[in-house]
């Protein structure tokens, strides 16, 4: 019997097994598929829904892809974590969309990188294109460390590794996450940074706090997951002097640090979702 939802998983952390407690309560056949060791095939469609939570990016679009080839409903699509997963794609339907962004200048090579050196204020922000947890990302303070970080990024085989994003630094040392969950905004945080880091990742140790969600970053939330075609997103954004600026989006979030300083149930809100869905 086909199951009503299929979790597949590649690297299990707490999220994950929040969601398959979740779902062990919730009363709905379920499914957990770790990608890491199982084989996927065209033509499988082991659930009616499939909560895509693979930690890799590349990973989690090709399952998605593959279940929904088969007719599964996955949440995200293939599409989404594709467009989110790449800051380039995703910037790109932001300028489309009129969605305001920090000043942001790509170079796809280290000697297109040398020249926008030159076209910059220092300091700026150097990020590859794709990547999490604040991985390479650099924050660039002088002319010296760019090139540093230039010739570093060059020893790579990926061209998305060799591709700067060179932007705009904003300084604050804070930034908020939201949270959408199809046409809901479900809260908002601010991330701190901590332990002497400026990012603010709370992989990486940022302080979290409850923030307050207004009616402009609510429908500004909404704007940036219809434009990417999320049905589960995270907005990380910027409040520089009273305006809104979206910094990047993940197409396969972590919540513990939003659950812990919001209180809401974020697996339990994932599984009423799921649970609409399959009623209509």
């Amino acid at each position: 019997m086909m199951a009503d939802v299929e979790l597949i998983v590649d690297v299990p952390r707490l999220e994950e097994k929040l969601l398959l407690e979740e779902l062990g309560r919730s009363g709905l056949r379920f499914k957990l598929t770790n990608a890491k060791y199982t084989p996927l095939a065209w033509g499988e469609r082991p659930a009616e829904i499939a909560l895509i939570r693979a930690v890799s990016m590349q990973r989690a679009a090709y399952c998605a892809a593959i279940r929904e080839s088969s007719g599964a409903r996955t949440i995200n699509s293939a599409e989404a974590i594709i467009i989110a997963g790449d800051k380039i794609l995703t910037l790109s339907r932001f300028w489309k969309a009129g969605i305001p962004f920090p000043e942001t200048m790509i170079a796809l090579n280290g000697e297109a990188a040398e020249r926008a050196e030159k076209m910059v204020k220092f300091p700026v922000i150097d990020k590859p294109p794709i990547g999490s947890w604040g991985r390479l990302v650099t924050l660039v303070r002088d002319s010296q460390s760019f090139k540093s970080v230039i010739e570093h990024r060059e020893l790579y085989q990926s061209q998305a590794l060799k591709t700067h994003l060179i932007q705009r630094y904003i300084d604050g040392g804070r930034d908020l996450r939201v949270l959408v969950l199809g046409e809901e905004v479900l809260g908002a945080i601010w991330r701190s940074a901590a332990n002497g880091d400026w990012r603010s990742n709370v992989a990486r140790g940022g302080v979290v706090e409850v923030a307050e969600l207004d009616e402009e970053l609510r429908e500004l939330a909404l704007k940036v997951s219809s434009v990417i075609g999320g049905e589960f997103i995270a907005v990380d954004v910027f409040k520089e002097d009273g305006r809104y600026l979206v910094n990047e989006v993940n197409g396969v979030p972590e919540f513990k640090g939003f659950m812990e300083a919001t209180k809401i149930n974020v697996p339990r809100k994932i599984v009423e979702h799921v649970k609409g869905i399959l009623r209509r």
